[in-house]
């Protein structure tokens, strides 16, 4: 039988490996002058593919019970944009050759907003559930 909690997480690395593997092949085949922005964009550029496709299996255990999809699709949602900005970036590093600080505060101040989306909803996702749940008890109890 599928068991979906054990496979997805195998997929989603694997796909996370093929996709950072991808990443490193077509960084080299593109760029032909590197500079320290074009490094940094492409570490924070695996940096933020391993954030989705390690982070989604993550979340789908952590989510708070009995009702995470809040949580699961919300994170998916956040990391994928995060993949975005990082992707972004790193396709204009090269305009930031002579501003290298100020793209390491850009792409710092992505990881962190970030982060600290993930843990406002999942803070959220908690208090939601724990508002279904006492709603459910109360809904028992006058019955």
């Amino acid at each position: 039988m599928f068991d979906s909690e054990k496979i997805v997480p195998i997929v989603m690395k694997i796909l996370g490996i093929i996709a950072i593997i991808l990443t490193v092949i077509l960084f080299f085949m593109v760029t032909s002058d590197r500079y320290a922005a074009h490094w940094m964009g492409l570490v924070f550029l695996i940096t933020s593919e391993a954030m989705f496709f390690l982070g989604i299996p993550l979340m789908s255990k952590l989510k708070p019970e009995p009702n995470g999809t809040l949580f699961t699709f919300g994170n998916a949602i956040i990391l994928a944009s995060y993949m975005g900005v990082a992707l972004i970036l790193a396709l204009l590093s090269g305009l930031f050759t002579n501003l290298f600080t100020f793209y390491i505060v850009l792409q710092l101040v992505a990881f962190f907003v970030t982060i600290i989306l993930v843990f406002i909803l999942y803070i959220f996702s908690h208090k939601v559930n724990k508002n279904i749940e006492k709603a459910l008890t109360e809904r028992e109890e006058h019955r």
